[in-house]
């Protein structure tokens, strides 16, 4: 009996669990389920769960637990009432399945800017690996933030730029010309890139100088050191950049568009410029010449490249292809064509009546994918591949109310998307810098309201200026109309 008692088969059924097991699972099920914000704040619980919570093993399951649950957020952002404000709104609603939302919650209000009138968010369609980056235009201010978790930094000053003229020019999205949306108005794009080797973000920026000269200049977070020159020779192409308009970022590099229609060597200009944020060379992504004189918007739609072609007004179509090469491949398909007179007259009218319109993603339950396509005027679209069907899914006006300067954005969308994720904010200024940039701080205040779904003024949803185009267009019979296989 005694040997019984004292069996290696009896001592392991009554030997106490091993705490490193324990800790895993606590880990691994429970605080890998926190909100972002919720998981930032238990850091401060103790130093063990400060190493468990920063650790690369809790970051990524946190992570995967988040990508493998989540549904598409849009994240719309709210300039002030008054045109002398200093403070935006962030709203978020969710999608399910790619049904519209009934409500609109309060994120948090961005406070202490220059301007609330003239904030961009730069890092678009979606957040760089967690961080946005938002520009406060007034005084080319550069902020690197985390929205789930408010923490943020400011970037040291940058080098001025030239100042775009009065006039109408091709700035921001969209082929049409439009006029600076303030002034001074500078040519400079700039975006948020990922090095996943280093696990670092880089902020890059294009600008000219005041004599001309095309630079680009990059900020690594988490290194003390402030703008420096680009690695890589900055190509004579580059000067074709779009001024307000910033790169996408997709798998370890950005993508500028540029505009080759004002080319006048008379061979094929490039249309897509490419800047590995690793070793930070630039490149160029080859286009069929007839695609790449119409392409109209980059965009990154489910983790591809895609270039979107917009012949709304005048042939009644809107095409995205999709980029699956590499180097130099001109591999490029049609991802979708929407042929306006197949879909139901109101919802076709609508849509031509959008002067910009860029893909965001794809949603929907099971195989039935929708792609998600939003507008300068507060609106989501959804389409549907299968059935060749469109609806209207978002109006942001019907849960907030947008000042009527605002009822179009005058050089980017308002509407990202929104993803919450563990990433930290690191200041990039040098420790020994004096500058204003080490001081100035935004106000970060959580929201605290949750707007449902409002009747709004017919005529609120209409801007007939494109369809009477679309219809001019109709009736010039005798012209031919341009045309490409989509």
């Amino acid at each position: 009996m005694a040997s019984s008692a004292t069996s290696p088969q009896r001592n392991c059924r009554l030997a106490p669990p091993r705490r490193l097991h324990h800790d895993e699972l606590l880990v691994d099920e429970i605080l890998t389920r926190l909100p972002v914000a919720a998981a930032v704040r238990f850091r401060l619980v103790c130093r063990a769960w400060n190493k468990a919570l920063t650790s690369d093993h809790f970051l990524k399951a946190h992570h995967a637990r988040l990508a493998a649950a989540r549904q598409p957020e849009l994240l719309f952002l709210l300039p002030p009432p008054a045109a002398n404000g200093t403070a935006a709104s962030l709203y978020a609603c969710s999608l399910r399945d790619g049904e519209p939302p009934s409500a609109a919650r309060e994120l948090l209000t961005i406070g202490n800017l220059s301007s609330g009138e003239h904030v961009l968010i730069l890092s678009s369609p979606r957040p760089c690996h967690g961080l946005t980056l938002i520009l406060d235009a007034r005084h080319c201010f550069y902020y690197i933030c985390n929205v789930s978790t408010r923490q943020h930094a400011a970037l040291p000053p940058c080098e001025p730029a030239m100042c775009s003229p009065a006039g109408p020019s091709r700035i921001g999205m969209g082929f049409h010309l439009r006029p600076p949306p303030w002034t001074p108005f500078e040519i400079s794009t700039a975006g948020l890139g990922f090095n996943h080797a280093t696990g670092q973000h880089k902020v890059v920026r294009l600008f000219k100088t005041r004599i001309g000269e095309t630079i680009c200049a990059v900020c690594a977070l988490g290194r003390p050191a402030g703008w420096r020159p680009c690695a890589g020779r900055v190509p004579p192409a580059a000067a074709s950049f779009i001024a307000g308009l910033p790169p996408v970022f997709i798998d370890g590099s950005l993508y500028w568009l540029l505009d080759n229609q004002l080319d006048t060597t008379g061979g094929q200009p490039p249309a897509i410029m490419s800047l590995s944020v690793d070793d930070e060379q630039f490149g160029f992504v080859r286009t069929p010449p007839l695609l790449s004189r119409r392409i109209c918007h980059l965009t990154d739609l489910d983790g591809s490249l895609c270039a979107t072609v917009d012949l709304r007004h005048v042939a009644e179509r809107y095409a995205i292809f999709t980029w699956s090469g590499g180097g130099g491949s001109t591999s490029w398909s049609v991802r979708c064509s929407i042929n306006l007179q197949r879909l139901p007259r109101p919802i076709a009218d609508e849509f031509v009546e959008e002067q910009d319109v860029v893909p965001l993603c794809s949603a929907g339950a099971g195989g039935n994918k929708k792609i998600l396509l939003a507008t300068g005027r507060h609106k989501v679209f959804a389409y549907d591949p299968e059935r060749d069907s469109m609806e209207r899914l978002v109006y942001m006006l019907e849960f907030v109310d947008i000042p009527r300067r605002h009822r179009e954005a005058p050089l980017l969308l308002n509407i990202s998307l929104h993803e919450e994720r563990i990433a930290c904010v690191h200041d990039p200024t040098p420790s020994d810098c004096s500058s204003s940039s080490s001081k100035r701080r935004l106000h970060f205040r959580p929201g605290n309201k949750t707007l449902g779904k409002r009747q709004v003024p017919s005529n609120d949803y209409h801007d007939d200026r494109f369809r009477h185009l679309r219809d001019l267009f109709k009736e010039m019979a005798g012209l031919p109309l341009p045309h490409m296989n989509i």
